[in-house]
């Protein structure tokens, strides 16, 4: 995820879009669709860090612990 509420899940990783939905519900703080919803935007292609998680706050990553993965792609829109 990244600040603006987009969402990937790599395809790789899960089974099937409704196993991606998921993944990203379970990592949310709120109710869908009480308080926002989170529409599929189709699949893209991303680049992922094999060496660093998502939240870790450290070095870049380089060519070499990166890959570019076909993702499914969600936005979050919360209500504010």
């Amino acid at each position: 995820m990244n600040e603006d509420g987009d969402w990937w899940v790599p395809v790789e990783d899960v089974k099937s879009l409704i196993e991606a939905r998921k993944m990203v519900l379970s990592c949310l703080n709120y109710s869908i669709p009480d308080e926002g919803t989170l529409p599929y935007k189709g699949k893209v292609t991303t680049l992922v860090c094999d060496k660093h998680t998502a939240d870790e706050i450290g070095p870049c990553c380089t060519n070499e612990c990166s890959r570019y993965v076909l993702a499914y792609h969600f936005i979050e829109n919360r209500k504010w």
